[in-house]
């Protein structure tokens, strides 16, 4: 009787999982994450007026927004505009209080029993909100509008579609100590009583702006501004960056670059004010402009590209615009164009390195780092050049011949009519590699093995392949060194391994192999001692006479070395052949007692790469207490984190895990940024001691540490808490977190797990997630 209950209570939990599952599903389905082509839109929309309240540090807001609206239509009798979880109090029709309701992330209000066209109204929304997209915050409190689509309906009720634009007037209520950017010109800035610590801020736009362009900052920010005839460039950078980003010299840029795009176009300007706001970390957004406003984000580099783009995203971008994002190829073609010929530059690609790999795609990456990288690689050869060169001189034209709202077809229509080349598919670009790697799929490393039998008078070339490998003879050139003479011979070899001897003089110097006709090629010689000597002392290059101290060390069983190897650091050095030496040195003397001053002096100087050799030979010295105080000493006091990363692993190689267990909590104690403490958390999992590093990793998965820290320490805790508990609390949190790769990297950190009370959390949390690649990796989980 017990196993039959049982049974059926097991049955009935997978019943309803499978249940909630399914309409997880069917949310997915009925989910669009790009715009309406042809939103219905009874009511013509003629200004907005916004008074916007916000706390930075919960993102909680506080609005009333009024509507100026005319019927396109007779007999329409509803408002519909977008509400995503906003609270709304009460809404009035002029100044009557209306009936309204709130369904599917849609506010209904009643105008009127029957509208004629051309009929105005005043709409009047209270409301109030606490946005979990729409709405970014990085570590250092700026908070700032996603430019994602559908995003302006999370802190406004809103039709947030490309094809509604308005006239603007925006109040901004925010604590006194913050500044306020957004669309339009700022016409007041006031602060209230000291009592109430607000400031606030009025922006207006007497030109029509999109309502899907609506963009604001509000943060801590370094500010300089500078007319423009009779316009005005603003650059506001966050305070934490004025020490990185010239705010006078990107003010001076945004000058330059606008009057460029001016001139090219033969178009005014299209706005009263160019705001341009940088900020640290970019929270996984793929276009950064909006309406006036261009956001700069440091950490994806490419400040110059990114400049570019958002200022001629006023033109092609905003003033005409894409109606979906699937359609973002239009824009980003004449975006590239204008950009490739104003900065003259081969560099206009952008880094997108601090973002989670997907495995899926979405409409996001039409804007994309990637994409954009695509066109600068394809846009010279996209086209036969004939119609290359309409195209290209088409953008003097089509902010006149076509409408603001655009798709691909459009501009295809236009170069039809001038080519008669039906250019309708969306193009296919050619994948290139982001621009921070380099490809080594050709790259072919061997090692070189020496043995010089001088009785024989012959060198003896062992040659070991460590990857790639020929299936064809390869010719290399040989030169035998000499005190009067350097004698030229090729070198034949193949496949994964292969010997070759070379009859040489007894008195050869060294012998240097070449291959100018493979540059593919690497070969790492691995020489005789004396050939080293040789080489370190008549090396051309610092670089070469590095590399032979260096592999001098490999010859541990030459105790003469360490003499030779002293006199040499006696000489003057440059500071990366003098490392090698260190390195070597190291190797030689093992730990051996008297040399350890040696390392200990190399950490008094200033020199980096001279340090990390320090570090490296004192890690010989396990067990000295002495040594140990001392590098945990500068560990500690540090602000360099390479010289912190090499006194940490010098110190997990001497000491104890429980003596490293203790130095790891005194760092994650005291440390601020987090770096240094995920650095040492992962140092100490790697020796075992998983569960302090669990413990302590929690911390730094807050919203005060930047978003590096945070996606080392949720992947530190992936691998090592094992504890679906524990994961269920932290994801009740992390899942709320305005930067969607924290969302994103929590899901997938839950996938491992993917039991009956994971899937059921999820399928409660997949309709209230809106980012389209958290909500696409959650739909992974639930598979």
């Amino acid at each position: 009787m017990s196993r039959s209950i049982h049974s059926y209570q097991r049955y009935y939990l997978v019943g309803i999982v499978l249940l909630v599952t399914l309409l997880g599903f069917q949310s997915l389905q009925a989910q669009s994450f790009d715009y309406k082509s042809h939103p219905k839109l009874d009511f013509d929309f003629r200004s907005l007026n916004l008074e916007l309240g916000i706390q930075p540090q919960n993102l909680r807001i506080d609005g009333s927004v009024t509507y100026s609206v005319e019927a396109n239509v007779s007999g329409a009798d509803t408002l519909t505009l977008f509400a995503s979880h906003i609270d709304v109090r009460n809404v009035t029709v002029g100044d009557e209080a209306v009936e309204y309701s709130l369904q599917n992330d849609s506010l209904l209000i009643p105008v009127t029993d029957s509208t004629e066209i051309g009929n105005r109204y005043q709409i009047a929304i209270r409301y109030s909100g606490r946005p979990q997209f729409g709405l970014l915050k990085n570590s250092s409190g700026t908070v700032w509008t996603s430019m994602l689509p559908k995003t302006q309906r999370h802190w406004v009720p809103i039709i947030d579609n490309p094809q509604v634009d308005m006239k603007t007037e925006m109040t901004f209520s925010v604590p006194g100590d913050r500044q306020v950017w957004a669309t339009g010109q700022k016409m007041t800035e006031k602060t209230g009583s000291e009592s109430e610590g607000v400031k606030q801020y009025k922006f207006t736009s007497q030109k029509q702006v999109p309502a899907s362009s609506l963009s604001f900052a509000i943060g801590s920010f370094e500010e300089q501004s500078t007319t423009y005839g009779i316009k005005r460039i603003n650059v506001a950078v966050e305070q934490s960056l004025s020490d990185s980003v010239d705010t006078k010299n990107l003010l001076e840029k945004a000058y330059n670059y606008l009057e460029k795009a001016e001139r090219k176009l033969q178009h005014e300007f299209p706005y009263s004010r160019l705001n341009v706001i940088v900020t640290g970390d970019h929270s996984w957004e793929t276009k950064s402009w909006g309406a006036s406003t261009v956001f700069l984000y440091a950490d994806q580099q490419s400040i110059d590209t990114q400049l570019m783009r958002g200022i001629v995203g006023q033109w092609f971008g905003v003033l005409q615009r894409e109606g979906q994002w699937s359609q973002a190829d239009a824009i980003s073609l004449y975006q590239t164009i204008i950009a490739d010929e104003l900065l003259n530059d081969s560099s206009l690609k952008l880094d997108s390195q601090t973002s989670p790999d997907l495995s899926f795609r979405t409409v996001y990456e039409k804007f994309g780092g990637k994409r954009w990288n695509q066109w600068q690689q394809n846009i010279n050869t996209w086209q036969e050049p004939s119609v290359r060169s309409v195209i290209f001189e088409a953008s003097t034209k089509l902010l006149n011949a076509l409408p603001p709202v655009i798709s691909w077809d459009d501009y295809a229509d236009y170069w039809y009519q001038q080519t008669g080349q039906p250019l309708f598919d969306l193009p296919r670009l050619r994948e290139m590699n982001d621009i921070n790697k380099k490809s080594t799929a050709g790259d072919t490393t061997y090692n070189v093995f020496y043995d010089l039998n001088e009785a024989e008078g012959e060198l003896k070339l062992r040659f070991e392949s460590t990857g790639n490998s020929y299936s064809t003879l390869v010719s290399v050139e040989a030169h035998e060194v000499y005190s009067d003479k350097i004698e030229a011979t090729t070198v034949t070899f193949t496949g994964v391994q292969d010997s070759v001897i070379i009859k040489v003089d007894p008195l050869i110097n060294t012998l240097r192999l070449k291959t100018p006709k493979h540059p593919e090629l690497k070969l790492n010689s691995m020489k005789p001692a004396p050939f080293l000597i040789y080489d370190f002392r008549n090396g051309e290059t610092a670089n070469a006479r590095a590399e032979a101290a260096r592999k001098l060390g490999y010859h541990r069983e030459n105790a003469d070395l360490q003499l030779a190897i002293r006199d040499f650091m006696n000489q003057e050095l440059k500071p990366k052949v003098r490392a090698a030496l260190l390195s070597s040195f190291a190797n030689i003397t093992n730990g051996a007692e008297g040399t350890q001053q040696v390392f200990l002096d190399a950490l008094n100087t200033d020199q980096k790469v001279l340090q990390e050799a320090g570090f490296k030979g004192l890690q010989n010295f396990s067990g000295n207490a002495e040594i140990s105080a001392r590098v945990q000493s500068i560990a500690k006091k540090t602000s360099n984190f390479a010289l912190f990363e090499s006194a940490a692993k010098t110190l997990r190689a001497m000491t104890s895990g429980d003596k490293f267990g203790r130095f790891a909590a005194s760092i994650t104690s005291q440390d601020t940024t987090g770096a240094k403490s995920i650095f040492i958390l992962q140092q100490l999992a790697d020796m075992g001691n998983t569960e302090q590093a669990v413990r302590q990793a929690n911390k730094f998965t807050n919203s005060t540490y930047d978003y590096s820290v945070r996606k080392s320490a949720i992947e530190l805790l992936a691998a090592y808490d094992q504890s679906v508990e524990s994961w269920m609390s932290r994801a009740e949190k992390l899942l709320d977190a305005p930067d969607p790769r924290i969302r994103f990297l929590t899901v997938q950190a839950l996938q491992k797990y993917s039991n009956d009370e994971v899937r059921t959390f999820l399928s409660e949390r997949i309709a209230d997630e809106y980012d389209a690649r958290v909500y696409k990796k959650i739909r992974q989980v639930l598979q």
